[in-house]
């Protein structure tokens, strides 16, 4: 996910320089530390200020608000950088491996080994896995693109196939029968449908285009069998990639997919918008309907090391969407309510008895057992150790009984 701050807001945590420190000078002593993950799962947090240093190479640094260890910030790293005692902090590299330095004062470091940098890390709740900009679909082809101009009304009958199509009315209207229903089309309006048999009426005048494309992607494309009213922004598009479709060149080819794929992810971006105030509107049944399915899901999910990120895709719907549903019915946060249910899982997997505690602790996915347990104490008032033992007792003498 692309988050990065600007380098001015990093000046809460700390400052950038550019003159590297000399070691016999500046009363510091320097760790080299390696890093070729892009999942950190935990932070760096000494009592002093320290100094990173980094060689050539593409890094994030990831760091903590000082109140909150999940509101997470990340900074590119094209200066060395100072930060000020008790920042919580970590490097995602982006060009792995990537070897750093980290300065500690002399007076703070002198008699500490490098294992026990160990020591001044804390367990993120639940692991930060940097993700690049990536779309989510993959437009393979355009088959076919053409304009109608009818001068009478007609009738058309499409026979299924396996592509998608991509109806857009410039001028008069149309109405189209789909499986999903019948939809009305006026000036501007655009549709999109799948492998579906398709009853077209046309009124007299009637002008329109027609795209033919395949998608590679994930999840279905939930924008189709939608009606969309074109903005200008959309309609300049759509003649673009028109203009280019008589042209046989490579590159012009290519654009008329990157018009496309542009008109798509726009309509993805608009849906999306419009879902998102549909669920902050008084519609109670959309939203109860919407949080039972993310609970289902999440429910299905509890071995895996689920995101807020993936669930946001999932469902498409952003992450303000997410938190305020929550928030409204649960009186918590999404991640809150998936740690509580991945606590009570581990109660189940362990009077069950199958498995050892280290292995619960890493099937629901968490960072490490002393995190497990911690958390575990701290939900139940008693460690997991205990919690096995104590079921163990409550279940012998029902087994002496048998």
């Amino acid at each position: 996910m692309i988050n990065q701050s600007s380098t001015d807001s990093l000046e809460s945590f700390g400052v950038c320089y550019d003159k590297p420190l000399h070691l016999q000078k500046s009363g510091f002593i320097c760790h080299e530390i390696s890093a070729a993950s892009r999942k950190i799962d935990n932070l760096l947090n000494f009592p002093c200020e320290v100094h990173i240093e980094c060689p050539p190479g593409l890094a994030l640094l990831l760091v903590a608000a000082a109140d909150d260890i999940t509101d997470l910030q990340t900074f590119p790293l094209r200066h060395h950088v100072k930060l000020a005692a008790g920042t919580r902090f970590n490097l995602i590299p982006l060009s792995a491996p990537l070897a750093w330095r980290l300065f500690l004062p002399k007076a703070f470091a002198e008699h500490m080994e490098a294992s026990r940098l160990l020591s001044f890390t804390e367990e993120l709740p639940s692991p930060y896995t940097y993700q690049p900009v990536s779309v989510p679909f993959y437009l393979r082809q355009i088959l076919d693109c053409w304009f109608t101009g009818q001068t009478d009304a007609c009738r058309l009958i499409k026979a299924p196939h396996k592509f998608y199509e991509l109806i857009y009315v410039y001028e008069g209207s149309l109405t189209i029968t789909l499986s999903s229903g019948t939809h009305s089309l006026y000036a501007h309006d655009l549709i999109i449908y799948h492998a579906d048999d398709a009853d077209i009426h046309l009124t007299a005048g009637c002008s329109y285009l027609t795209v033919v494309f395949d998608v590679c992607q994930k999840n279905h494309l939930y924008i189709l069998d939608h009606i969309f009213h074109c903005t200008s922004e959309m309609q300049q598009i759509l003649w673009k990639l028109l203009i280019e479709s008589p042209e046989h060149s490579y590159y012009t080819r290519t654009l008329m997919l990157c018009y496309l794929q542009e008109v798509l992810l726009l309509l993805m971006q608009f849906y999306e918008t419009r879902n998102h105030k549909t669920l902050l509107s008084d519609n109670k049944a959309a939203q109860n309907d919407l949080l039972s399915e993310i609970l289902v899901y999440m429910n299905e999910h509890l071995t895996e090391q689920v995101t807020m990120e993936e669930i946001c895709h999932e469902f498409y719907i952003s992450r303000s969407t997410l938190q305020t549903l929550f928030k409204t019915h649960l009186n918590t946060s999404p991640k809150n309510y998936l740690l509580n249910m991945k606590l009570q899982k581990s109660k189940e997997l362990i009077r069950e008895n199958q498995y050892t505690i280290s292995e619960i602790a890493y099937k629901l996915g968490f960072s490490s057992i002393h995190y497990f347990s911690r958390l575990f104490k701290k939900y139940f008032n008693i460690t997991p150790s205990a919690y096995a033992r104590k079921a163990a007792k409550n279940e012998s003498p029902q087994q002496s009984a048998l």
